[in-house]
């Protein structure tokens, strides 16, 4: 029989968010001491690191704690992840059937982009050297800078100094403020270029897709390289991509887009 792994700090954690989940109007340590347990000492110290974390709330007047919405803003994360994911697949493969190249969904996760999806042509003898759940940092990509130039200056800035910013290739940008002129272009155009500034030898090109309240969900990109043909015309697969990009949008409750 397999060992069962178990961290017991963490064990004693979800029993406090589990509880709290199921009380109306929060919970003293008393009562959390008998709900759990668990001694006193161990409940206040889980309930100062949740409530550090943003999870918990500790009423002024009463002294009861009380779960916040940030489980449910995860919760909410996941689910249109997956809601992204299912309106994505069939533009996906249509557009890679249409262009003949690698399409790619992510997500942004902080600095980072997260891929989500991938679509490769049939029979191609040229495999991009990505894979789902790969991490990539956000201003050296298409899918990154399509997403970012959806967001504010001062939350670029803001990420921009929270990353590690390295030069991948000579075309990379490592310079703030042409990062911003890049992202200003991206907005006015609807639409972001890499050229060869992740990898040599490919460039994409990407849009941002927006849900039912407008907030950027993730983007998607076509990527080529430089064997193809129109890695030398890449302008010429905006109109099949935005077409792409407005069926997902619509099917998140954004229609019109592109």
């Amino acid at each position: 029989m397999a060992e069962v792994l178990q961290v017991q700090s963490l064990d004693r954690a979800l029993d406090i968010v589990e509880v709290l989940c199921r009380t109306k109007h929060g919970m003293a340590i008393r009562e959390l001491t008998e709900a759990t347990g668990l001694n006193k000492s161990t409940v206040y110290r889980m309930l100062q690191t949740l409530r550090r974390r943003g999870y918990v709330m500790q009423d002024e007047d009463t002294g009861r704690y009380a779960m916040t919405t940030r489980l449910y803003d995860l919760g909410n994360q996941v689910v249109r992840r997956m809601d992204i994911l299912e309106a994505s697949r069939r533009p996906m493969e249509r557009l890679c059937a249409a262009v003949g190249e690698t399409v790619h969904l992510v997500i942004p996760e902080e600095t980072e982009m997260v891929y989500l999806h991938k679509v490769e042509p049939e029979g191609s003898s040229i495999r991009m050297a990505s894979w789902i759940g790969m991490h990539r940092p956000m201003y050296c990509t298409a899918s990154g800078k399509a997403i970012l130039a959806c967001y504010s200056a001062e939350r670029v800035e803001q990420l921009w100094h929270a990353s590690t910013i390295v030069a991948y290739t000579p075309h990379t940008f490592t310079d703030l403020a042409a990062f911003q002129g890049e992202l200003a272009l991206i907005r006015r155009r609807g639409a972001a270029f890499d050229w060869e500034e992740n990898e040599l030898g490919i460039r994409c090109v990407a849009a941002a897709i927006r849900g039912c309240r407008g907030k950027v969900q993730g983007a998607i990109s076509i990527s080529v390289p430089q064997q193809h043909a129109a890695y030398c015309q890449m302008e010429s697969l905006l109109e099949q991509l935005f077409a792409a990009r407005s069926q997902i949008a619509a099917q998140m409750g954004e229609p019109g887009l592109g």
